[in-house]
């Protein structure tokens, strides 16, 4: 459900925090080459989504592509809010991903979403080729061969250990800025 709050202009401390949030979040996306969103409560992006995979952008550049992670990161927020901590899935894509839930004071205020990688399961090239291949029918994508690529060849493998050094990371960033910057934290989430 979107979010029908009438937007207040953020505050200067809360738009130098919003930078700097965004500069910590790209760094952190180009180190581990994972994508990362953060949505509010409403399901809305707080920030543009920072370092997809090429893959991710071409899924993204498909109406369903973007309904689909859209109702992902709805899903998330509900299951966040009942469990208050990160849960690790693989997305419609069948990417690794971290749904964190951002907290203060044992409120969920918001979600950071980490995508990035796609666990080993064995599968030969022509499994993989016939999942995207159907992935890409489904999304609408023009460029099938160009989707395969970047879909099977650009992805890296990750294993769940990377994925939970990756949360851990991001729960560590979290709880120190509901400690440190509070106030701007409620203030950029709509709280």
């Amino acid at each position: 459900m979107p979010d029908t709050r009438e937007k207040k202009p953020l505050s200067e401390a809360a738009q130098w925090f919003l930078r700097d949030f965004q500069r910590l979040l790209d760094d952190f996306a180009k180190e581990t080459g994972a994508q990362i969103a953060v949505v509010n409560q409403g399901g809305n992006l707080v920030i543009e989504i920072l370092g997809p995979q090429r893959v991710h952008k071409l899924i993204m550049a498909s109406e369903e592509g973007r309904t689909r992670y859209r109702d992902a990161y709805k899903t998330a927020l509900s299951l966040v809010r009942a469990q208050k901590k990160p849960i690790f899935v693989e997305d419609f894509a069948g990417y690794a991903c971290v749904w964190v839930p951002i907290l203060i004071r044992g409120k969920v205020i918001g979600l950071i979403v980490s995508c990035g990688g796609r666990y080993d399961k064995g599968e030969s090239r022509e499994k993989l080729i016939e999942k995207f291949s159907k992935l890409a029918d489904e999304l609408g994508v023009v460029n099938k061969e160009d989707f395969l690529k970047a879909a099977i060849d650009e992805v890296k493998i990750v294993t769940k250990e990377d994925v939970h050094k990756r949360a851990e990371r991001l729960i560590k960033l979290i709880e120190i800025l509901s400690e440190t910057a509070r106030t701007p934290l409620k203030e950029v989430f709509g709280q």
